[in-house]
């Protein structure tokens, strides 16, 4: 689970922006939105409102961005980062940017940190509490006159010499130490947990133009317990569904190798779902009035039943595994009743889960009975066109006056600024 992330100088942010998943002293519903992780009290929910253009899905792209860091296997030294500062400053645009994860791998609390430009990677490091006291897992700095990573491990980490030698020449200036790490044969507990974390528990982020059949269709077509969410979650969603006809094919000659390694049922079939499972048949089966069966493909069903049975799937995966799941404008395709819904399902179900959205749903802080403050943030643009990333709990706002009306009203920020409606020239 993230406790926070702060980043500085990516797209539209310039000044170090915080996004805490910490809750405030508030009890409101803690059973639904809180999860203890020691003497922490972290929240399985963020939802960033703002205009347009504020810098809302870059706060997503920055989290996304530290997950593809962590793991980017290049190969080309040269090939650069695919980092992009603030562009709209002299300075900035040659600056670093710079990125801090805390986040819980079991409960053990970590910080990953970096300072990244379009070519290499300034310095990075990961700590742990393996107890009270911080411990340094591992550092890399960037040496200038010989152009390559340096890396150093911490003292409380148990690794061999010739290991240590192994993941200094494999750390390439352009890929982070975890990375490197990745493509080794080697025993090194305390980097694989964060390695894994990374790989597994933090999803990649949905787009509204990210297709989510395949991954889905995929999933509830090689385990039944997902597609028997999926459906479900479907027909809670009144969507007429009572059945789903699914065929997978797997593609190339990994199959026999996966079927060939000594591993649990499970093991082999994430194997098989992330390397070499596709989707080849999926039809929705709805019963019509007389009580007959009729099947549809996905082309013939509503942007809605494919967008809901997509994010049904993510949220199997989601709640099963523990993940953290980012949605860029979650209400794409969906009624604001089924936003709802779909938020509330995840609420009440998630154990140590989370989910972090963008939306425009303003039914959503109509719900304020439903609704902690500290869930909800905002991001607005300064004169200069950087994004500021702000929390509703900052506001001495009561209670007991509405959400809605008062963002409305402006008294939250993050909303356009509008001209008129008569136009020149017409």
């Amino acid at each position: 689970m993230i406790l926070e992330f702060k980043v500085e100088n990516f797209l539209s942010i310039k000044e170090e922006q915080t996004l805490s998943f910490e809750a405030t002293a508030d009890k409101t519903l803690e059973e639904h939105f809180i999860v203890h992780k020691g003497k922490k009290r972290l929240l399985k929910m963020a939802l960033l409102y703002g205009a347009n253009a504020s810098g809302k899905t870059n706060i997503l792209m920055a989290l996304d961005f530290v997950k593809r860091t962590a793991l980017s296997h290049l190969t080309d030294k040269e090939a650069g980062t695919a980092f992009v500062p603030f562009l709209l400053d002299t300075e900035t645009k040659n600056s670093n940017g710079v990125f801090d994860l805390s986040f819980f791998v079991g409960d053990t609390l970590h910080l990953y940190h970096f300072e990244i430009n379009g070519k290499f990677i300034e310095n990075e490091a990961l700590y742990y509490y393996p107890g009270v006291k911080r411990a340094l897992i591992y550092s890399r700095k960037h040496n200038a006159e010989k152009d390559i990573a340096e890396v150093e491990f911490g003292s409380t980490v148990k690794v061999k010499p010739a290991d240590k030698q192994l993941i200094q020449g494999n750390t390439m200036k352009n890929i982070s130490v975890i990375a490197a790490f990745s493509k080794l044969n080697m025993e090194f507990p305390e980097l694989d947990k964060v390695y894994h974390y990374f790989l597994d528990k933090l999803m990649p982020l949905v787009l509204p133009i990210t297709d989510l059949r395949n991954r889905s269709g995929t999933r509830a077509g090689l385990f039944h317990d997902t597609k028997t969410f999926i459906l479900d979650m479907l027909n809670n969603a009144d969507f007429n569904i009572s059945d789903i006809d699914i065929e997978t094919e797997n593609v190339n000659e990994v199959v026999g190798i996966v079927n060939g390694k000594n591993l649990s049922g499970q093991e082999k079939n994430k194997l098989l779902f992330e390397n070499v499972t596709r989707l080849k048949k999926l039809r929705f089966k709805h019963t019509t009035g007389t009580g007959e069966e009729m099947e549809l493909p996905p082309e013939l069903e509503s942007s809605g039943t494919n967008r809901f049975f997509g994010l049904s799937g993510l949220l199997y995966e989601t709640l099963k595994e523990g993940n953290v799941l980012s949605i860029d404008e979650i209400e794409n395709s969906l009624h604001p009743d089924l936003v709802l819904h779909f938020m509330n399902t995840f609420l009440v179900n998630a154990k140590e889960a989370q989910l972090v959205c963008t939306t425009h749903n303003l039914d959503i802080l109509s719900e304020q009975d439903n609704l902690r403050r500290d869930v909800v943030w905002f991001t607005d643009k300064d004169p200069q066109g950087a994004t500021e990333l702000y929390s509703l709990a900052d506001f001495g706002h009561r209670k007991e006056l509405s959400f809605i009306n008062a963002y409305k009203a402006g008294k939250f920020g993050a909303k356009p600024k509008l001209g008129s409606i008569y136009l020149k020239n017409i």
